[in-house]
This record gives structure tokens, sequence and C-alpha cells, in this order.
């Protein structure tokens, strides 16, 4: 790929809008590429889908961000094909019923020898970039110029290899943006 800089690789992300035939086709043209992952082929909740996809699919692929609850999770990892060498798992911190939750989740994939490295979560925002932070997750899907000013990241903070390094502040990150703080001053006025 021509775009990419040296050390950089592409994901593709579906959205879950595949059928199984459609997914399936798409993995076969993708694996010619050194993706990082291919990412939620189908339906969230389609575990025979997604394990399938497995079948013919070898390499690395993503999802989970539209599951909420440990009991989700453990299902995706019980029934959806998912590989603990390779795949990740991008449950939402903040979306999954918050911290106490995520750490339920993370437990149970304990219980079925899933590194937390293995966790990259999805959303863009500064509550599961703080979460994944403090729990040594694998990343945090990020996105610092989108959702502004809610989005990003604190003011000063810049990436750097694909690292951030996060300054410390009480709170999960939208006390040191000052766009944000004047706008939360402004609406609780």
């Amino acid at each position: 790929m021509k775009l990419l800089g040296p050390g950089q690789r592409l994901a593709v992300d579906a959205n879950g809008r595949f059928d199984l035939k459609t997914a399936i086709e798409y993995g076969k043209a993708l694996s010619q590429y050194d993706l990082f992952w291919y990412e939620e082929a189908g339906d969230p909740l389609d575990f025979e889908l997604q394990a399938e996809l497995a079948n013919h699919y070898d390499k690395p692929m993503a999802t989970g961000e539209n599951l909420f609850s440990m009991q989700d999770a453990r299902n995706l990892i019980r029934y959806g094909g998912m590989r603990r060498d390779r795949d990740w798992l991008q449950f939402d911190c903040a979306l999954s019923y918050g911290l106490v939750e995520y750490l339920r989740t993370l437990e149970m994939l304990k219980e079925y020898d899933w590194s937390p490295k293995r966790c990259v979560p999805h959303g863009g925002h500064q509550m599961s970039l703080a979460i994944a932070a403090g729990l040594g997750l694998g990343g945090n899907e990020s996105y610092p110029d989108l959702f502004q000013p809610y989005g990003g990241f604190p003011d000063g903070v810049k990436v750097e290899n694909s690292i951030v390094t996060l300054p410390e502040l009480v709170g999960i990150g939208f006390e040191g943006k000052a766009d944000l703080y004047a706008e939360m001053k402004a609406l609780a006025s």
C-alpha cells in the first residue's frame, strides 16, 4: 500500500453490514493485504457468522464494540471463533455499563486465557483512553481531531509513533481540555 508509511498498517471496518457470504468474499479479497485487522464484518450478535468467517480469514479480526455486557462478551469468546493469538476485542469501556462491568469482562477473559493486551476499546473518547491506560490494555481507538470539543486529548497531548502520554490530571481527561471546560461551564450557568 503506497499510502502508508513505514510501520503503518491499515485496518478495515465493515460496521456490521455483511451477511456471511459477503463477509467471506471480502475476507478473501482482503487476505492479500497485511491489515492490522478486519473489523466487525457482520451483526455484532451473530457469533455464528464471526466463527465461520474465522474459518476463511486467517488474519487478525476485531469486534466487540457493540457488545455491552460481560455476558455478551463471554458469548463472543465462547461461540464467535475469536482467536486469542491474533484477534482484537473492542469492548467500549464507557458503553459496557462502566468500569465495574468492564472489570467483570476482564475477569471473564482471564478465565478463557485472553490477555488484556488483546483489548483495544472502541470509542475515541477520554473515558476509554483513561481506562485503557489505567488497566494496561492493548491500546485505545482514539480520534484526536473529531467530535470536538468532547473528543480528542487533553490540551498539550501529542501523538508520537501512535502513542500518547496522558498528563497527570484528576478525572478522565475532560478537565484538561480548555474548550470542553468552557462549554460545560456555559451549560452549567
